[in-house]
């Protein structure tokens, strides 16, 4: 039996193995990124190691299938300093957890480099326990709040936002809310008057056309963030799937 892609916290159950966090640690000091290294590997924690900022655009754009949770960023990064890449990554919709980890400890740094969307500020050096025990921290408070998860799909209902391959999805209202009635139904079909009832109030052709044409912009934005696609029955009815899983049928 296959595991259901769309499942809520409350409904995992004990037996589910927890997913491994996997963190892209940022840092041009061999030694320090060594010995982190180290200890996120011995506490089974996937990692990736990069050491400009070049190099973690070019890990983060390859990540679409297996994305990562949390940047571990140094401050001071050749060509860069750590502020301007987290500015560049939140104008990018990239709304993965940022940790610093820097000898600077001033307060208009940590200041600033909240102010840009960091989720911590670490002062090396530090001993790795506490590391690990932030990011931990940081990990738990970032999935707070995305009740619905299929697939690389996450969506938050209380915020209405929603985020598929770590980064941040740029919706309509109406693309929105069809999605959501879509992930609620854990990949069941939806007739598409169902759908213009509870999205408009109303019937007809015209919802029917409305309805069309939100599927068909949703369908493109989730094709240029995320594995999860809509499928449609000759416009009848709509349902959500995964990519690698999806049966042949006519697209809105």
């Amino acid at each position: 039996m296959q595991d259901n892609p769309l499942e809520t916290p409350a409904e995992r159950g004990s037996a589910s193995p927890t997913p491994t966090p996997r963190v892209l640690l940022v840092d041009d000091d061999p030694a320090f990124c060594h010995a982190c290294s180290m200890a996120l590997a011995h506490e089974r924690i996937e990692h990736v190691v990069v050491g400009s900022p070049q190099d973690a655009l070019r890990a983060l754009s390859s990540a679409a299938g297996r994305p990562f949770d949390l940047i571990l960023l140094d401050m001071e990064l050749p060509g860069m300093r750590g502020t301007e890449l987290l500015k560049l990554l939140r104008e990018r919709g990239r709304d993965v957890p940022i940790v610093f980890v820097s000898v600077i400890a001033t307060v208009e740094e940590k200041v600033r480099a909240f102010d840009l969307g960091a989720d911590d500020y670490i002062v090396k050096p530090f001993a790795f326990e506490e590391l690990v025990t932030r990011l931990q921290t940081v990990l738990r408070r970032a999935k707070q709040g995305w009740e619905l998860v299929f697939g690389d799909l996450e969506i938050d209902s209380v915020l209405r936002r929603a985020r598929g391959g770590g980064g941040a999805l740029d919706l309509a209202p109406r693309e929105f809310e069809l999605l959501r009635l879509l992930a609620e139904r854990r990949g069941a079909f939806v007739a598409a008057e169902e759908l213009v009832e509870r999205m408009w109030k109303a019937d007809g052709a015209r919802g029917l056309n409305s309805l069309r044409v939100n599927a068909s912009r949703l369908k493109q934005k989730l094709a240029r963030a995320t594995r999860v696609q809509i499928d449609s029955l000759r416009g009848r009815s709509y349902r959500l799937v995964q990519a690698d899983a999806s049966a042949p049928g006519v697209r809105p």
